[in-house]
């Protein structure tokens, strides 16, 4: 009797350690799985935020490159001109000076009288100024070709020095060149051409057509 009883209190006492066993077990089971999904959810945010960081980084890499490239291009050369003819614009005088939008690219007109003494290709000291200022524009913010052509009236000239208009217009265009090349401006972007009477500006023998004919035109070439 006594043994039967001791038999039964032990089968109990083991069966009750069993399912406490088989509690905690499952417990820490539970615990596992958690810890698990937690770490996997931190990994796969930590994923998210570095692809983020990424293509945030590649966002900015492509807007600075953008930048650069768009800094970095050159202006056409329509925007050059309207640029160029918009520095020059201070310069014009109707009467002596003109500055226009020619089909080769900007063209200054300007009338001997300010530049020279009848027959004569010497630079006078009245047009240092406008000249300078000139030179100052052509070599800050142009680096194309300069062609400087010198014109004259139709009335013949022949003297000791300049046996025609040809070489009185190429002499012209020539001191406005060394002129030029003193200021700063790269020899190898010019050229000076003598037109004589060949290109007049007006048609006519009167005194007025003469005396607009008789100039210097400074092409900036597009």
């Amino acid at each position: 009797m006594n043994t039967s009883s001791g038999n039964k209190r032990l089968t109990a006492d083991k069966t009750g350690y069993d399912a406490a066993d088989d509690g905690e077990a499952e417990s820490g089971r539970w615990l596992i799985s958690y810890s698990d999904l937690i770490t996997t959810l931190m990994v796969l945010f930590l994923a998210l935020y570095v692809l983020q960081l990424a293509k945030t980084r590649e966002l900015e890499i492509k807007a600075l490159e953008r930048h650069v490239v768009k800094e970095a291009a050159p202006a056409t050369p329509d925007a050059s001109k309207k640029q160029l003819l918009s520095l020059l614009e201070p310069l014009r005088d109707n009467r002596q000076i003109t500055i226009s939008n020619a089909a080769q690219g900007v063209e200054i007109a300007i009338n001997a009288k300010i530049l020279f003494t009848s027959g004569d290709a010497r630079l006078l000291p009245e047009s240092f100024d406008v000249l300078t200022q000139i030179a100052g524009v052509l070599r800050e913010r142009s680096k194309n070709n300069i062609l400087v052509e010198g014109h004259t009236d139709n009335v013949p000239i022949s003297t000791a020095k300049y046996e025609s208009n040809w070489e009185l217009s190429s002499a012209r265009a020539g001191a406005v060149v060394r002129f030029f090349a003193d200021k700063g401006i790269e020899a190898h972007r010019m050229a000076a051409i003598g037109r004589a009477d060949n290109f007049p500006l007006i048609i006519g023998d009167d005194a007025v057509a003469r005396a607009a004919n008789r100039r210097v035109t400074i092409l900036v070439e597009y």
